[in-house]
Formats: structure tokens, C-alpha cells, sequence
């Protein structure tokens, strides 16, 4: 059971960080050559897909998807949208309409852009993924050392 404990916590760590991992270097290169402004968030209202399929018809109150679209300026005054896929746990959102965000965009090609609340939520994934794997692998050794049997 302490290794089952141990073994499961390895895979939740697994599960939290590899997601984390692609995001994170998906915004590093845009990070490079960037800049930042503030965009506003447009839509959140709706649960919906790209399809326009209901999503919350199939999930309960425990996470649904929502597409959120943020428009943004650049200097050059063209108008751009970015849309970021929100999961809302609990009920809980991080965006509401109307909200203001930081976007972090890349100067070379403005169409690539971030919003600094992703960045932040990836690095916070990727630290609970660290702080999971160590705690399994603390667990597990723990075991071998009290001569627990698997």
C-alpha cells in the first residue's frame, strides 16, 4: 500500500507536469523577442468548442472547457485576438469579460502572443509536477529503508 501510494503520486506527478512542458516552450520562444500590452478579455460566457458544441451538456460542475478569446493592440494599431482554452474547476474562472490581462507577444510576428497568466499557471504546474515526483520518490525510498514489502 506504501508503495501504491508512492507509485500513484509518481503518475499524478506525470500527468501534471508533461502538459506543462510543451506550453512552456511554446511561450519561451515567444518570450525571447517580446514585448507586452494589455488585452482585454472578450468572451466567457459560454462553454462551448471551436465547433460550437455544448461541452457543459457531458461535464458537471467539476470542469468544463471554455474557449476565451482576448483581443489585444499592437503598436503597429492593428486589432488581434488571442484564444486561450480555460478549464474551470469547481466553478472557479480565471477569466471574466471585460477583465484585463497582460499579453506578452512576439514583436517579429504580433500574431504569436501569450497571456501572462498562462506562463504563470504552466510554472505552477510544473512546480507541483516536481514537488509530486520528489514526494513519490521520498515515499518509495522510504519503504525500502523500513524493509516494507512491496
Amino acid at each position: 500500500m506504501f508503495y501504491g501510494f508512492s507509485a500513484l503520486l509518481f503518475l499524478l506527478g506525470l500527468a501534471t507536469g508533461i502538459p506543462a512542458i510543451p506550453r512552456l516552450l511554446r511561450m519561451r520562444k515567444i518570450k525571447q523577442d517580446s514585448a507586452t500590452t494589455t488585452g482585454a478579455v472578450l468572451l466567457n460566457d459560454r462553454p462551448y468548442l471551436k465547433d460550437n458544441t455544448m461541452t457543459g451538456v457531458m461535464s458537471s460542475m467539476l470542469g468544463k472547457i471554455s474557449y476565451v478569446q482576448i483581443s489585444y493592440q499592437t503598436p503597429d494599431k492593428k486589432e488581434r485576438t488571442i484564444e486561450v482554452m480555460e478549464i474551470v474547476n469547481f466553478q472557479i474562472r480565471r477569466y471574466k469579460s471585460g477583465d484585463s490581462v497582460v499579453v506578452v507577444y512576439d514583436k517579429n510576428i504580433p500574431s504569436l502572443a501569450y497571456v501572462k497568466k498562462e506562463w504563470d499557471s504552466a510554472m505552477r504546474d510544473l512546480g507541483m509536477a516536481g514537488g509530486e515526483l520528489l514526494v513519490s520518490f521520498l515515499l518509495w525510498n522510504t519503504g525500502l529503508a523500513l524493509n516494507l514489502p512491496i
